[in-house]
């Protein structure tokens, strides 16, 4: 029999999932799902060395997908720059059954051998699930811009069977200032390294040299991996990784001059640590982009997980560092992510914010991204990619934001301090938002004009509700908050039905949680909304506050901050 509650659930939670992007963070209203199924470990180029001109500028992505059990590379094409992305063709391979993961694409930038300039090329780590056979590192070519592929070669294959460990993984591609097409990738089957990064090159893409070392510290323990490496400008070769093991999975940097050489294996880098005392931990990624007024490009730099020296750091989920050096040496700063992740890891999973490929635009003044992250599907969680886009200047303004603490009933201000950036004239528009908080969120202005001044100030107040009963007196309708009768309009609902079906019965099945989501809904530049009377969790409770100031010049270009609002009896 079917639950009569089913339907008022899942319609909440389908309402919640649209509504999501906008509320509870404002800058995921840029991201866009490359597609409705499952796709991990994305990649992305921009097709730029095609021999017909007019066939340049497509985005190409790649991710790992499992439809029906059954792994493939699945490639998806924008041929309207990350507005809308199509299934254009599939990879597949009957050893894919024996375990597939760790895609690389990459567009050759000139012609290798019988190779054209322009041939795009995709590698992935094979057997993983197959103990007793040893792991290969598969590559596939594309002559016409993703429609079609075939086998190419291996680059590595491994000298030991499949075991606990005894894996090849995460294949990448450069090509080195010899013009050898080099594969970097990480290797477990040495057992004097837990593991290690090695390199073999090829001046054909079909016949490859021995490998050699790139990493091989001189802590066994120490797990180097993830290897991804640009070329700069500057004629140095760029390579972050992450450092698992007593290193916790820190992203780490290196240079070389020729792509090949990268000095003592035994030395592992610098840690990237931005300017105000954060990290990444777990599978870094970066790229370089020509951005307008800086002589040497810039670097952008992202991981899974943002950390401090007090844990979780601020803007965990939702950030990028960049660099304007010539080789990375200089101070690493921060931007917004191209695509906000909802609910940010704390914890490395394969899913979140895994891996997270970026791309700067031809003109150099946008930065793009795919990354993947949970959603919820009916019952079922999916792990999908998503494309999105930000500045890659810095932005406009900086945000200053203290916490706060209120209890139920009661209301709090505080002074929410804006400073131009870099001498900016222009206006930012505000809003604020507090997920999950029973109450309302009210900034005393929405839009803020800087025309050559110094800092300028916003004033924040919060309400807290008062604690009640679900369905007691008016505090089951106005638990609905700020979507108020039309949001119940839009899930098809009569409020009185609604009332009349058993509110407090819904409550108990599926959690305050989904009502107080439903009550939290906080704006920027207005009153938003009664807060009336909710069912609040137990108190004290903590909650995240997010302020973010956008350019109205370019909706592109915006920062966040954030702070901790306490809630108590």
């Amino acid at each position: 029999m079917r639950p009569w509650w089913r339907g008022i659930v899942l319609r909440i939670f389908a309402v919640l999932a649209l509504v999501a992007g906008g509320w509870s963070a404002p800058a995921t209203a840029q991201r866009t799902a490359v597609s409705t199924a499952e796709g991990l470990y994305p990649r992305i180029v921009r097709i730029s060395n095609n021999a017909t001109p007019t066939e340049n500028g497509r985005l190409v992505a790649s991710v790992t997908a499992f439809p029906g059990g059954a792994p493939e590379a699945q490639i998806y094409a924008s041929d309207d720059n990350g507005t809308s992305f199509r299934l254009l063709s599939r990879i597949n391979d009957p050893l894919f059954a024996r375990g597939l993961c760790c895609g690389g694409l990459y567009e050759l930038p000139q012609a290798v051998g019988g190779l054209a300039k322009g041939t795009l090329l995709w590698a992935g780590s094979v057997g993983l699930d197959t103990p007793g056979e040893p792991m290969q590192l598969r590559i596939y070519r594309s002559t016409n811009r993703g429609e079609s592929w075939s086998y190419l070669s291996n680059c590595a294959t491994a000298t030991v069977n499949r075991g606990t460990q005894d894996g090849l993984w995460e294949p990448e591609f450069t090509i080195a200032a010899d013009g050898s097409l080099v594969c970097f990738y990480a290797d477990e089957t040495d057992p004097r390294y837990s593991q290690k990064i090695m390199r073999v090159t090829s001046t054909d893409g079909i016949n490859w040299t021995a490998p050699a070392p790139v990493l091989t510290s001189g802590v066994t323990a120490d797990r180097p991996g993830m290897p991804v490496v640009t070329k700069l400008p500057s004629g140095r070769y760029f390579m972050t990784f992450e450092i698992c093991g007593p290193a916790a999975c820190t992203a780490f940097y290196k240079t070389s001059a020729d792509g090949l050489n990268w000095g003592d294996p035994g030395n592992m880098g610098a840690r990237i640590e931005s300017e105000d005392g954060r990290w990444f931990l777990h599978t870094p990624t970066n790229t370089w982009g020509a951005v307008p007024g800086t002589p040497n490009g810039r670097i952008f730099v992202t991981g899974q997980i943002l950390s401090s020296a007090g844990g979780i750091a601020a803007g965990n989920g939702r950030t990028v560092f960049y660099n304007d050096s010539a080789d990375g040496s200089g101070k690493w700063k921060v931007l917004p992510a191209p695509v906000t992740i909802n609910s940010p890891p704390t914890a490395t999973n394969v899913c979140q914010n895994y891996s997270s490929p970026l791309l700067v635009s031809a003109d150099g003044r946008v930065l793009m991204g795919l990354a993947s992250d949970r959603e919820t599907v009916g019952t079922a969680t999916v792990c999908r990619t998503f494309f999105g886009q930000t500045s890659t200047s810095p932005p406009a303004v900086s945000i200053g934001g203290s916490n706060l603490s209120l209890s139920a009933g009661q209301t709090a201000s505080s002074t929410i301090n804006l400073t131009p950036a870099a001498g900016f004239t222009g206006t930012v528009r505000l809003t604020v938002s507090i997920p999950g908080f029973p109450g309302t969120a009210t900034l005393d202005r929405d839009t803020v004009s800087f025309a050559g001044g110094g800092a300028q100030t916003v004033g924040l107040t919060l309400r807290a509700q008062q604690t009640a009963s679900v369905g007691s007196g008016t505090g089951g309708l106005a638990s609905l908050g700020n979507f108020g009768f039309g949001m119940l309009a839009m899930l098809g609902l009569s409020p009185l039905v609604l009332l009349a079906s058993g509110l407090r019965k819904a409550a108990g099945l599926f959690g305050a949680v989904a009502l107080l989501a439903l009550g939290g809904c906080g704006g920027g530049g207005g009153n938003s909304g009664n807060p009336g009377t909710v069912v609040t969790p137990p108190l004290p409770s903590t909650y995240t506050a997010t302020i973010v100031a956008t350019d109205v010049a370019s909706s592109l270009n915006r920062t966040e901050t954030q702070f901790q609002v306490t809630l108590y009896r």
